[in-house]
């Protein structure tokens, strides 16, 4: 039995949404519980309470965390590098939302040197978004970064669930955003240009709350084990 987390989860992006840290992520998944077809549960807290358990907790325990011929399955691995995602795809979220202001800013100027200088806000902001996906941490980087893969978790028995990797630098294939070649000289541009920024805002949501499925579906299965144990 295999699962994957390729199924279409659909998020809504705010244009001028100013959002803590993880808030905005967890809240997509609580928002459309019933689409998930999942326990209704906190994301976040769930993950807290997730990898807070200690590899000690008892042998019982680990017997039940323990896959074919002894081996320990990697849930937990997993769920640590959804959230390390989670974290970088909200700090990649705000500098987008940085570089939507300023697109706005530059839709709204009437000097051609203003909207230049801004462009090259612009491009600065856009550039940044590769940045921080080149260097997230070893644990983001399997599902965001430079190391991508799929994730696959042994269930127990032949089941198994997969985590799949998502590009999001500024690239056609990511987020697709292009950089303001003409300097922002026409409003044609800057409008192309917000038109890029709501779908990588849309596209950024979309990966998000997938992964807050895929750790909802992941605690729940790590709640069972704990349980039986």
């Amino acid at each position: 039995m295999a699962f994957n987390s390729n199924d279409g989860a659909t998020g809504d992006s705010g244009r001028k949404a100013k959002r803590s840290p993880l808030a905005g992520l967890f809240g997509l998944a609580a928002r459309q519980q019933d689409e998930l077809d999942l326990p209704a549960m906190d994301v976040a807290a769930g993950l807290d309470r997730a990898l807070r358990r200690t590899a000690g907790a008892g042998e019982a325990r680990k017997k039940s965390a323990a896959g074919p011929a002894g081996k320990p399955d990697n849930v937990r691995e997993t769920l640590a590098a959804i959230e390390s995602a989670l974290f970088s795809i909200d700090a990649i979220r705000d500098i987008i939302e940085q570089a939507y202001e300023v697109a706005l800013s530059a839709n709204d100027s009437e000097e051609a040197g203003a909207r230049a200088l801004l462009a090259e806000s612009f491009d600065e902001l856009r550039l940044s978004i590769n940045n921080t996906v080149e260097t997230v941490d070893e644990r983001a980087a399997m599902l965001i970064g430079r190391s991508q893969r799929q994730i696959d978790v042994k269930l127990g028995g032949k089941a198994h669930y997969s985590v799949s990797p998502c590009r999001l630098d500024v690239t056609q294939k990511g987020l697709n955003i292009n950089p303001p070649r003409d300097a922002f000289s026409s409003y044609e541009e800057i409008a192309a240009t917000i038109d890029e920024l709501d779908g990588a805002l849309k596209k950024a949501d979309r990966v998000a709350n997938a992964y807050c499925r895929d750790a909802q579906f992941l605690i729940a299965k790590l709640h069972e084990k704990t349980q039986a144990a």
